[in-house]
């Protein structure tokens, strides 16, 4: 519980312009991220995902970040808001930007911000707030944002003295107290803050904010400096000593944590709660149209995207797996977290069993945004593929997927190892690389595997099970690295039209395979690199190839483990698992649908097979 002292603040303060308004936010900010930790350990509703302390830090830091100076408060405020609004992340972050946008509106003619004006925002901000929640529930944050904003306003009534209605230090101290009276009573109003024995991590978060927004009155905003990173790794020990394993909170039944700016709307935020209510809980739609950010807890994201883009354009988005969250916080598989990302064909229920998180690519089709396997599944994906003009494009995860994931997970394990797919194919790696140069400290280990699709996802398995087997990291990148070049995966491509159109092979080269009515066998060769293998004329003949390279690797060495991947087609896949079967000597490790980051660029009906040949 976060009882704080009340900073010793006695100077009587003049009305706030925008220049001292950032300054109090920034000091606000600075609260937040100096107890990030203890409140991500907290945080045990409404899912113990240990990252409200993190994502009500990070909407604030980054939105007073994006801010610049201006005179005029309610300019200033509005400004912070809108940042607020697009950088909110996760329930608390977004409740929490809906509150800044709500004393935006009521701040929005004033000059310079005093006790009156503030208290006469407040009442309308947490209306505003809890208006955006579909379900609000007491013993949150909403309750102690009220029972702070009733205090402001008791403290400046007309009957109050003249000192306090002048004095905003004394008021928001009074209001303070209010708060942290009534974040005190949070564990008597839900169930589950009295079973871990803990208060409400946002409202718990909403007290620090109040701290740091007062003691910065008694500051100079000249002193105001650079603001940490909210996603810096914090020790493993920091998140794990306080709570009674008898007390550990229940691990979330919906799986993923969603957010979606949807752009270009008309759509009302009460319209789009309705159309979601179904899918989860936790529903929030935030800010006001053309611009609407949105959050549930669901275990289909792509039905929330797919029912949203009908009402306006899919922006970015962001989609957490709180079951792999929770259980890296709460029972790690391994000393060393492992991470891949959505170019690794692994089944879902090997990735859950080693506790394999994966960084999605992101999908741009139609105009919308996707997240790749999440808010565009598999199925969906190739629903639409052979019907849209458009072809869809792909591109990298951006740095703070990474850097965001990293953070988190270096705050339960002792360090990471990253597997990732081929960089002459992508910048993904890359990417990976640089956040682990900002945010890992040396702590994670990135390898370009060289590989991707099943063959990415035969590497990753192979280095999972030595990590749960005890393997330090270095080991492991290691064995890693031994795997991916015995590693082989060719795929049958019926048509070159998708890796035309998405620039993997050129147009002329394109043109040509029209005309002669060829079909590439396209492999990956030991830089990484696409290749085209072999060719021929029909499918069975594409398959015949195949399985002659097969019978060739066979005769040279010994097979470890294979896996077979198709893009929507099922009954191809079937019929070349029996065939590999027979040359193979065994049966695969696992036969799957291939992500539609990897479909988009070798089109419907492809099949492929890879193989980890013995050492």
């Amino acid at each position: 519980m976060s009882a704080q002292p009340l900073p010793d603040v006695t100077a009587a303060t003049t009305p706030l312009d925008g220049h001292r308004l950032l300054h109090c936010w920034h000091g606000a900010a600075t609260a937040l991220l100096a107890q990030r930790g203890r409140l991500d350990q907290e945080n045990v509703f409404p899912v113990a995902d240990g990252d409200t302390g993190t994502n009500m830090a990070a909407t604030l830091t980054e939105a007073v970040a994006a801010c610049t100076p201006l005179r005029h408060a309610g300019h200033l405020q509005n400004a912070l808001a809108g940042a607020a609004l697009a950088a909110s992340r996760g329930n608390s972050g977004i409740i929490l930007a809906q509150f800044l946008g709500g004393l935006a509106a009521g701040l929005r003619d004033a000059e310079r911000v005093d006790a009156r004006a503030l208290a006469a925002a407040a009442g309308p901000a947490v209306a505003s707030a809890r208006g955006a929640v579909a379900a609000p529930v007491e013993g949150t944050v909403l309750t102690v944002m009220a029972a702070w904003a009733e205090a402001l306003a008791a403290a400046c009534t007309e009957a109050a003295p003249p000192d306090s209605l002048a004095d905003l230090a004394t008021a928001l101290g009074g209001a303070r107290q209010a708060a942290a009276a009534a974040l005190a009573r949070t564990p008597s109003q839900l169930a589950a803050l009295a079973d871990a024995g803990v208060v409400d991590a946002g409202a718990d978060g909403f007290v620090c904010l109040l701290d740091g927004f007062a003691a910065a009155l008694a500051t100079s905003p000249d002193a105001d400096g650079a603001l940490a990173d909210p996603d810096a790794p914090m020790l493993p020990e920091s998140l794990h000593g306080d709570h009674d394993p008898a007390r550990l909170p229940a691990p979330p039944t919906l799986r993923w944590c969603t957010e979606i700016l949807l752009e270009d709307t008309r759509a009302s935020p009460e319209q789009v709660r309705g159309l979601l209510a179904d899918l989860g809980d936790s529903v929030i739609a935030a800010g006001r149209a053309p611009r609407l950010k949105v959050h549930l807890h669901t275990n289909q994201p792509h039905l929330a995207a797919a029912r949203l883009r009908a009402h306006g354009r899919l922006g970015p988005q962001k989609v957490e797996d709180m079951r792999l969250q929770y259980a890296a916080h709460h029972g790690p598989a391994a000393p060393v977290g492992l991470v891949t990302d959505s170019a690794c064909d692994l089944p879902a229920a090997l990735r859950d069993r080693y506790q394999v998180h994966q960084v999605p690519l992101t999908i741009q089709w139609q105009e919308h945004e996707y997240i790749d396997g999440r808010t565009l599944t598999a199925a969906d994906f190739y629903s639409q593929l052979g019907r849209s003009p458009e072809h869809p494009r792909t591109s990298q995860p951006p740095l703070t997927r990474f850097e965001r994931l990293y953070g988190d997970l270096l705050s339960c394990h002792e360090e990471l190892l990253s597997l990732h797919l081929s960089a002459r194919m992508s910048g993904t790696f890359g990417a990976a690389r640089l956040a682990a140069e900002r945010a890992g400290r040396g702590r994670v280990h990135c390898l370009d595997t060289r590989r991707l699709s099943a063959a990415l996802g035969l590497v990753v398995l192979g280095a999972a099970e030595a990590l749960a087997d005890g393997a330090d990291a270095r080991t492991a990148a290691e064995l890693a690295r031994d795997l991916a070049a015995r590693t082989d995966i060719f795929v049958l491509v019926p048509s070159l039209e998708a890796m035309v159109r998405g620039g993997r092979i050129s147009a002329g080269v394109g043109k040509l395979a029209r005309w002669s009515g060829l079909k590439p066998l396209v492999s990956v060769n030991a830089e990484g690199a696409a290749a085209v293998s072999g060719a021929a004329l029909s499918v069975d003949g594409l398959e015949r190839g195949m399985l002659a390279r097969l019978r060739r690797g066979k005769r040279r060495r010994e097979t470890e483990r294979w896996a077979v991947v198709h893009a929507a087609a099922p009954a191809a896949a079937a019929r070349m698992t029996a065939k590999a079967a027979d040359v193979l000597g065994s049966q695969p490790a696992w036969v799957m649908e291939t992500a539609p980051i990897l479909g988009a660029h070798v089109g419907l009906d492809s099949v492929g097979v890879a193989v980890t040949w013995r050492g």
